[in-house]
């Protein structure tokens, strides 16, 4: 008994308070299904810049790509398989893949289907992680297929964007902040100025708010992020891209200072990325980290070069990202890095692996 209190106290010691205070709510609150009325699509000032940076995932007969397994499934929420995996065809990243174009009709069955078999809130897609990456998802292929704008589908998909953001605002993840919390903002921000009304204006003045703290918080004083992982940190930058992106397309006021904030800071979050990528253009895996799950430092710079923003510098051949806690050397042939890092955000540390005091090294590019 006195070791199970010893480890309830050594972890809960780290946490912030509101951390504590948001999980006791989310255990007694009921999330409120009242439809959303009053809402209308917001026209555009500017076209949204659309790079398909991710992998393929979605193929014929049902068949989907997730985490290097390949399984074919009928089921949303199919027990026989990882919970992660079924998160990951909740995303609908495939929308927004490599050659989606070509997969247009299938997109939008699966899209209805999704609708049809997925009522709120029940099931793993209504988790406010995959139900933020899904909405940004949709979003960006409802603005890059403009000419369904008019089609009763697509007036059926913005009302249940509009059901999904609705959830999300009840949901958000206060209790373990962090890229998450980030997530459901980013979420909210995009279907805040995609849709137009009362409700679209509150998920707007929300997301702000989070946004703002969040950013301050979570890139530090050399460009990392503070959970150090450069796979989530890469993530992140192609965040900032996104908000930059849909910022400047509906060039709404309340949103400029946001969009000034990310460009001042994406020069040092490449500068980052570029030091912690091997000569091969891969990242450093210290950390939560893996290859083909966020982009690549080249797509990034060619998805920063369709935004009109500059490419990122040159490193010195010695370089040592203080805040972060990692070191990168080059010397003639060879390009090492190592691992001198804290775990993490103390009150977050979700994304560390045993990794202090590991490097790696490249030879010969």
């Amino acid at each position: 008994m006195i070791r199970k209190l010893a480890k309830y106290y050594h972890t809960i010691k780290y946490l912030k308070p509101q951390q504590i205070f948001w999980r006791v709510i989310r255990r007694f609150s009921k999330v409120n299904l009242d439809a959303v009325s009053g809402l209308t699509r917001r026209l555009q000032q500017q076209p949204f810049q659309l790079l398909q940076l991710y992998p393929q995932s979605m193929f014929k007969n049902h068949r989907f790509i997730f985490l290097n397994q390949s399984e074919r499934t009928k089921q949303w929420n199919d027990s026989a398989l990882p919970k992660l995996w079924l998160y990951n065809l909740h995303y609908f990243d495939d929308l927004n893949s490599h050659n989606a174009d070509a997969r247009l009709d299938a997109h939008c069955k699966m899209i209805d289907r999704w609708i049809d078999q997925n009522p709120a809130p029940l099931g793993n897609g209504w988790e406010p992680y995959p139900l933020s990456l899904r909405i940004v998802n949709w979003v960006k292929w409802l603005l890059r297929h403009q000419q369904m704008q008019h089609d009763q589908l697509t007036l059926s998909r913005s009302q249940s964007l509009a059901l999904q953001a609705h959830v999300l605002c009840q949901t958000l993840e206060k209790h373990l902040l962090g890229n998450h919390l980030f997530a459901n903002a980013k979420a909210l921000l995009f279907v805040g100025l995609f849709l137009k009304g009362p409700a679209a204006d509150r998920w707007l003045v929300i997301a702000l708010k989070i946004l703002n703290h969040e950013i301050d918080e979570q890139i530090l004083s050399d460009g990392g992020n503070f959970e150090l992982s450069p796979m989530y940190h890469a993530i992140m930058l192609g965040d900032l891209l996104d908000l930059v992106n849909i910022i400047t397309a509906y060039q709404h006021a309340d949103c400029k200072s946001l969009s000034n904030k990310c460009l001042m800071l994406l020069p040092k979050m490449f500068r980052w990325l570029a030091a912690m990528s091997h000569p091969d253009s891969k990242i450093a895996l210290f950390n939560d980290a893996a290859f083909t799950i966020a982009p690549t430092l080249a797509q990034l710079s060619d998805y920063a070069t369709a935004l009109g923003i500059d490419a990122p510098p040159a490193l010195d051949s010695f370089l040592h990202l203080a805040d972060t806690g990692y070191i990168r050397a080059n010397r003639d042939a060879a390009a090492v890095f190592l691992d001198v890092a804290k775990v993490g955000a103390d009150y977050i540390p979700g994304h560390a692996h045993a990794d202090t005091l590991s490097f790696e090294q490249s030879l010969f590019g």
